[in-house]
């Protein structure tokens, strides 16, 4: 383990793994942290059979190349396929409990240039891990205090594994929710009030969210007409779609996808195994028996996730993003992440973008950017 470097990355998502990325191909020092047993942040892919061409995601899943350049230019580079969203057939409509759905045929593409990466979103992930070197990556490791030193370098102390130790680095790029930040780290000096402040008000997205992936051998929804796509006011599933993984054009296997419309303490309260219940209740309620036995129920609950959420993370919405305000105590460090994205904030093109800003800025504190 070493114990300098140039740039410390925290947070190993995409937006720590992009920064990563781009530091590799500038020829720089650094080292990445990550508090998770695995890279990938909110970005996870899970598959039927441990197959990395045939994932679905219970993170992000979705991708608009009209309006997502740099993660459009990102999937591109790493040679990654792509495919559009399934939405042929009826559209159901769940307004009534104890009311059948209804199928209503739209008759235009409700999910136009919707596309999502073959292989699943893990992809990104992979394909960025595989072009850094592994011994600059540390997993389970968790970052508790920063301190100035009097040379405007940092020490930073952190967990790993239960060890406790300390790095010392030049610049720091912290790419994880601003409210963890805020929350979890301490800082000497400590935050600019007003950062702190800006930092506590901004949501985390995806923390408030669940989602559930039921897997069956075939999209069988397909030859019954319906497109997998739901709109429900009964739940727990409020809206699905098909998520059934695509290579060459064709499925390789089925997957409904569906967001939670209950709200996290109450999941919490409900417990996995409860919701999983109500889930393939609501899925046959939906598609017939045909739904009755999928292969596996996977399901994420963000909001129980400790490295994304607080338990101020309750809004479902994309909030406000973007990081207005500079600490000035803390020349030397600078905020990566979705959140600290304003043009982006809450998509995956707000990590890439909030990266590339990030490590831009560390250009602009040369000369003292070099190696140590």
């Amino acid at each position: 383990m070493k114990t300098m470097t140039d740039t410390l990355i925290i947070g190993g998502g995409l937006s720590g793994l992009y920064a990563a990325h781009l530091l590799e191909q500038q020829g720089q020092d650094y080292v990445l942290f990550e508090a998770r047993d695995r890279f990938g942040g909110r970005i996870v892919s899970a598959s039927l059979n441990n197959d990395n061409q045939g994932q679905v995601d219970l993170g992000p899943s979705w991708y608009w190349p009209n309006i997502n350049p740099q993660l459009g230019a990102l999937i591109d580079a790493l040679n990654i396929s792509t495919y559009k969203q399934f939405s042929h057939g009826h559209y159901l409509v769940d307004k009534m409990r104890g009311a059948p759905p209804q199928a209503i045929n739209i008759g235009y593409d409700i999910m136009p240039d919707t596309f999502r990466l073959q292989g699943g979103m893990q992809m990104l992930v992979n394909g960025l891990l595989d072009k850094l070197p592994s011994e600059n990556g540390l997993l389970n490791t968790q970052v508790t205090a920063v301190s100035k030193q009097t040379d405007d370098t940092y020490a930073v102390e952190y967990k790993h594994n239960g060890d406790v130790g300390t790095l010392m680095a030049k610049h720091i790029v912290f790419a994880m929710p601003l409210r963890l930040v805020s929350q979890n780290i301490t800082f000497h000096p400590a935050l600019d009030p007003a950062l702190k402040k800006a930092f506590d008000s901004t949501d985390t997205w995806m923390a408030a969210h669940a989602k559930a992936v039921l897997i069956y051998e075939t999209p069988f929804w397909r030859e019954m007409g319906f497109s997998g796509s739901v709109n429900s006011n009964v739940g727990p599933l409020v809206e699905i779609h098909d998520a059934s993984p695509e290579i060459n054009g064709k499925p390789e296997y089925g997957a409904i996808m569906g967001f939670m419309g209950i709200n996290g303490s109450a999941r919490k309260t409900a417990g996995d195994e409860t919701l999983k219940k109500l889930i393939l209740q609501q899925a046959v309620r939906l598609f017939g028996q045909a739904a009755q036995h999928p292969i596996s129920i996977e399901y994420v609950d963000w909001y129980q996730q400790p490295f994304t959420a607080t338990k101020e993370d309750i809004a479902s919405s994309h909030g406000v993003y973007g990081i207005k305000t500079k600490d000035i105590s803390h020349p030397n460090i600078v905020f990566a992440g979705t959140e600290a994205s304003r043009k982006y904030g809450g998509y995956l093109e707000g990590a890439l973008d909030s990266a590339k800003i990030a490590v831009n800025a560390l250009s602009s504190l040369q000369p003292k950017f070099e190696r140590i």
